[in-house]
């Protein structure tokens, strides 16, 4: 009984396995981490002041991250504002994909040129989900808010939908 609890322990270690046996499957499943995506949507920033009027908010979002470990993505994202007015963001984050479902969890801080220059405008708080069409493609919604980093701005509620890639 002890030399069959022996045989079968040995045979299921990988240094018990003969020379013709398939070799066990590789760690990486050949992904990169990296993660790209393209949005488009809108909201508007509750109780902005004079400066940031009309409150409606109507943007273009084109960004990249890049998991580095345990679903943790650092990020990069510009924004085209179309409404009010043409404007350019950008905002930096950092992403965290839940492991083994298609939700995410992101906080970035968003600069703007809402103003007429490049200014701090919120911290932003939210996330979303990711559908895969295919392994590399799929399609995302997702939501964010926060808070205000400058007088006037008001505060966050946007929603947008659009196609990702991962690598």
């Amino acid at each position: 009984m002890l030399l069959l609890a022996a045989a079968a322990a040995l045979s299921c270690h990988p240094a018990g396995a003969r020379a013709g046996d398939a070799a066990p499957p590789a760690a990486s499943s050949g992904k990169t981490g990296l993660i790209v995506w393209a949005d488009l949507g809108g909201g508007g920033q509750i109780g902005a002041g004079s400066a940031y009027q009309p409150a409606n908010i109507f943007e273009l979002e084109l960004g990249f991250a890049y998991e580095v470990w345990g679903g943790l993505a650092p990020q990069m994202a510009f924004v085209l504002g179309m409404s009010p007015g043409t404007t350019f963001a950008i905002r930096p984050g950092l992403a965290w994909y839940l492991p083994d479902t298609p939700f995410y969890l992101r906080a970035a801080v968003d600069a703007s040129t809402q103003v007429g220059y490049l200014d701090w405008r919120w911290l932003l708080l939210g996330g979303g989900f990711a559908l895969r069409i295919t392994d590399v493609f799929g399609f995302m919604v997702e939501g964010d808010s926060g808070f205000p980093l400058a007088s006037g701005v008001g505060v966050p509620v946007l929603v947008r939908a659009g196609a990702v890639a991962r690598f």
